[in-house]
């Protein structure tokens, strides 16, 4: 009975010591695998440099305005009355209609009871012109038969010595003319004509109010002359200049519009620290562009030779980069021409190199790396 015992317990001793020297073993093995595994290179994504000559863009956002907006206002005073076009936001109108007017009744009365003055003046003074002046009197008689009182005065004739110029300046006649000639430009200012074909913004006054002299009656914009301004990084800004070709795109991309840089500013704006490139549109009949339109601009710069375009995130802290040779990282510092969104175009790098083109943690130079190329 105790021989059994000892067999057994013979038998158990020689399992658990089997099973704890498997375990040691095994264990073993697996750090040398894996000492044997940390021993690999680093895998590293790489963009092969292929030097060519890269077009440079310049993009941004802006809104689409007029080139010309103004706000119409009153010079004389009066009622206002209706034109030809109603004016109300969202009219559009023509080059040359009547926008709106103002009750002239009055002015066209005084101007022709001056007239009618002026007239009686002149005929005073006819006499005395033919005695004295009689090499121009056929001139002046033709003035004085000209003048009618619902037409412009005509032109006074000219003088044949500084004689007559000071008799007729002494009777006033010269003086009274000028006057009138006034009135007639002052009686223009009560009829407002459209400068160009356009449409209303917004209207600050309707019509019967009564207008007084700088009163603010309608907001006009020229619709077929359009433009935006693109802000434009100072450190871009010098890649511009006026006359470049401008592509513009809706915000879904699906209408596209040309331009050309029209002016540039040269002040930072305040609010966005940039410096605002305008953008003159043309007219596009089959694409439709409105004032206020929030569009995608795309400035062609200029072109550089011998260059390529790489990842931002190739760039280290201190602008360099981490290139590939031998299955080594080596830091380079390749010039800078154009930073994109995602990308950078770069010159100083030779075809045919490899470029790092993600974070390596932990890198520093000379380190054993296998490049697998993107």
């Amino acid at each position: 009975m105790a021989k059994r015992k000892i067999i057994i317990l013979i038998v158990v001793f020689s399992l658990l010591f089997l099973v704890v020297y498997r375990l040691a073993t095994g264990k073993d093995d697996g750090a040398k695998k894996g000492a044997v595994k940390g021993d690999n290179n680093k895998y590293v994504k790489v963009h092969e440099v292929k030097n060519d000559t890269v077009d440079i863009f310049v993009t941004g956002f802006g809104r689409v305005s007029s080139s010309r907006n103004i706000t119409l206002s009153a010079e004389v005073q009066g009622v206002l009355l209706s034109g030809g076009v109603d004016l109300k936001a969202g009219q559009s109108f023509s080059q040359g209609q009547l926008l709106f007017k103002i009750n002239d009744k009055e002015a066209q009365l005084a101007l022709k009871a001056r007239k009618s003055g002026f007239l009686n003046l002149m005929a005073s003074v006819l006499p005395d012109i033919k005695i004295d002046f009689s090499d121009n009197v056929t001139a002046w008689s033709g003035f004085l038969d000209n003048i009618d009182l619902d037409n412009s005065l005509p032109d006074l004739p000219s003088f044949k010595s500084n004689k007559e110029k000071t008799f007729l300046a002494a009777k006033n006649i010269l003086a009274e003319y000028y006057n009138i000639k006034g009135d007639e430009e002052r009686l223009k200012k009560y009829s407002v004509y459209a400068p160009f074909n356009g449409s209303v913004v917004a209207v600050t006054a309707e019509t019967g109010a009564i207008i007084n002299p700088g009163s603010p009656i309608a907001t006009i914009i020229k619709t077929v002359a359009l433009e935006v301004a693109v802000p434009v990084s100072p450190e871009n800004i010098s890649l511009i200049k006026v006359g470049n070709k401008v592509n513009l795109f809706s915000e879904n991309k699906e209408m596209k519009w040309d331009g050309k840089v029209a002016r540039i500013a040269q002040n930072i704006n305040p609010n966005t620290q940039s410096i605002d490139v305008f953008v003159s549109i043309e007219s596009n009949i089959e694409q439709q562009l409105y004032n206020g339109m929030y569009v995608e601009a795309s400035i062609y710069a200029d072109k550089v030779d011998n260059a390529d375009e790489i990842s931002r995130r190739s760039f280290l802290n201190d602008q360099t980069i981490y290139t590939v040779v031998d299955s080594m990282l080596i830091r380079k510092n390749p010039t800078i021409i154009k930073r994109n969104k995602n990308t950078v175009i770069v010159k100083g790098l030779n075809s045919g190199e490899l470029v790092v083109i993600e974070p390596i943690p932990g890198a520093v130079d000379s380190m054993k790396v296998a490049p697998i190329i993107q």
